[in-house]
């Protein structure tokens, strides 16, 4: 006797999901590590990079690692390194001492470019063939999750 192919119910379904982002992130990660490696960069440092280059003000140190979803000592690695090629500073803040702020040294914005094709070019390559529609679902089903966290 033949069985058939098992659908997954809703529990199944929910439980699985997870999974499967971490998988993803894991693979996207991976992946994007491997496009940035010429660049003398890692999708760690990428993801640092990225929220500084969007963002309008320079962000204490704690607002990029929240950011970003690192841990503060993860992060003060990361800065080090950054640093060290240039690519950003730390400042004192103005009003307190204490606190560091992150900003992009010029460097950075020259060859921020270059990282920022790196990873639109990998995320053309993963959603083609997918559809604009399934894209859109899948963003706000994200979204929805996120929020819940």
């Amino acid at each position: 006797m033949e069985s058939s192919p098992s659908v997954a119910g809703p529990e199944q379904a929910s439980e699985s999901l997870p999974i499967a982002l971490n998988d993803v992130a894991r693979a996207w990660r991976s992946r994007l590590d491997e496009r940035l490696r010429p660049l003398g960069l890692s999708s760690a440092m990428w993801a640092v990079i990225r929220r500084l280059a969007t963002g309008q003000a320079a962000l204490t140190q704690r607002e990029l690692a929240e950011a970003v979803g690192i841990e503060g000592p993860t992060l003060v690695r990361l800065l080090d390194r950054l640093e060290q090629h240039g690519i950003a500073r730390r400042v004192s803040d103005p009003r307190d001492r204490r606190i560091k702020r992150v900003e992009l040294a010029e460097q950075a914005r020259q060859n921020w470019d270059a990282s920022l094709k790196a990873g639109l070019e990998l995320s053309s390559e993963l959603t083609r063939g997918i559809s604009p529609k399934d894209l859109e679902t899948t963003r706000t089903v994200l979204r929805t999750m996120l929020e819940r966290l």
